[in-house]
C-alpha cells in the first residue's frame, strides 16, 4: 500500500496559536503524525508512506522520529507546496492537522493558504478551503482522500464536500486563537483507530474532483494584491480585489494559486 500524508499545524491537538514556540509545534505535529503512521503500518507493515510537511516553510516534522519506510517532503519553496510528491501510484491520501477556510465563524486560525493576502477562494463558484483544493489535486491523479483531521469547524465545512471521507475532530474551536482541547492521547488513539478502519474501506471512497474546465477565483484583502496578480498570463481581473483563472488542468490551477500568493505577498514592500 502507498499512502500520501499532507500535515498542517492549525488542526493539530494541543495547539492554538501560530506563534507558539517552534519546538512545541514540532513536537505536537510529529507525535500526531506518528499515530497515523502506526495505524497504517498495523494494516500493512510494508506500506510506503510519503509525508508532506505543509505548515509555513515546511520545517516542522522531526524526521529522526520517522520509521524507515517513511519519506518526508520538507522545506520551501516547492512547486506544489502542500501536495508535493503526489502522483497516480498512491492508493490513498490523508490530511492531518487541517483547518477551516478563511472567514468561518469561531474557527481557530482560519485562513486559506495566506492569512495576510486572501479573503476568499472559489472554484467553479463554490467557496473552498485548503482541504477541497488539495483533495482536488489528488483527484487529478485519481487518489481519494480517505481521512481528514482537524477542528470541528473544519469538519462542519468540508464533510459536506467530501462525504465519504472519514473526519477525526481533534478539538473544538472557540475563537480565532482559542479552543476546547481534547486529551492528546485520546486524539492520537482515535486517529490510529480511524486510520486502520478507513484503509480497510478504501474502495468505497471516490476521488474528489471539479467539473472541467475549472475556474478559480481569488479575492484578495486589498486591490494592490489583485493588481499584481493580474499580471499572471491568462488571468482575468474581474473586480477590484478578485482575479480569476481557467484551465482543464488542476496542476495549472494550483500553480496559479501558488504564484498568486507569492506575488500578493510582494505588496508588503510597496
Amino acid at each position: 500500500m502507498k499512502v500520501f500524508i499532507s500535515i498542517d499545524m492549525e488542526g493539530i491537538s494541543g495547539l492554538t496559536y501560530w506563534k507558539e514556540k517552534q519546538e512545541r509545534i514540532s513536537f505536537f505535529m510529529t507525535e500526531e503524525l506518528l499515530s497515523v503512521i502506526e495505524g497504517i503500518l498495523e494494516v500493512e507493515g510494508n506500506s510506503e508512506i510519503l509525508v508532506c510537511d505543509s505548515h509555513s516553510f515546511g520545517r516542522n516534522i522531526d524526521v529522526g522520529k520517522l520509521p524507515e519506510n517513511v519519506k518526508l517532503v520538507s522545506g520551501f519553496p516547492r512547486e506544489f507546496y502542500m501536495v508535493q510528491g503526489i502522483d497516480e501510484t498512491f492508493d490513498a491520501g490523508m490530511f492531518i492537522g487541517y483547518h477551516a477556510p478563511v472567514g468561518m465563524k469561531n474557527a481557530e486560525m482560519d485562513h486559506t493558504y495566506s492569512s495576510s493576502s486572501i479573503y476568499e477562494i472559489k472554484i467553479n463558484g463554490m467557496v473552498v478551503g485548503e482541504t477541497e483544493i488539495n483533495a482536488a489535486f489528488l483527484g487529478e491523479y485519481s487518489v481519494p482522500v480517505v481521512l481528514v483531521s482537524g477542528d470541528d469547524k473544519l469538519k462542519n465545512f468540508s464533510q459536506k464536500n467530501l462525504k465519504e471521507t472519514y473526519f477525526v475532530v481533534t478539538k473544538e474551536s472557540i475563537g480565532r486563537y482559542s479552543a476546547l482541547l481534547y486529551p492528546v492521547e485520546k486524539v492520537h488513539r482515535e486517529l490510529k483507530e480511524n486510520t486502520k478502519l478507513v484503509l480497510q474501506q478504501i474502495e468505497r471512497i471516490k476521488p474528489f474532483t471539479f467539473e472541467k474546465p475549472m475556474t478559480i477565483e481569488i479575492t484578495f484583502l486589498d486591490t494592490i494584491k489583485a493588481e499584481l496578480v493580474s499580471l499572471i498570463p491568462n488571468s482575468e481581473r474581474t473586480d477590484g480585489r478578485t482575479v480569476s483563472f481557467k484551465s482543464d488542468s488542476f496542476k495549472d490551477i494550483y500553480r496559479f494559486l501558488m504564484s498568486s500568493i507569492v506575488m500578493a505577498s510582494f505588496s508588503k514592500n510597496l
